[in-house]
């Protein structure tokens, strides 16, 4: 991805699997910080 948001926060929901997963590993890859949420418990 290329969308400038190197340097910058990026808040990620549903982040532990599919789209939300490939999202943060995309902006992580692009150099931004992320923070990832997800409401997937374990038992």
């Amino acid at each position: 991805m290329k969308l400038g948001l190197g340097q910058k926060v990026v808040v990620v929901t549903g982040a532990s699997s599919g789209i939300g997963l490939e999202a943060a590993l995309g902006f992580r890859e692009e150099g931004s910080r992320v923070v990832g949420a997800s409401g997937m418990s374990i038992p």
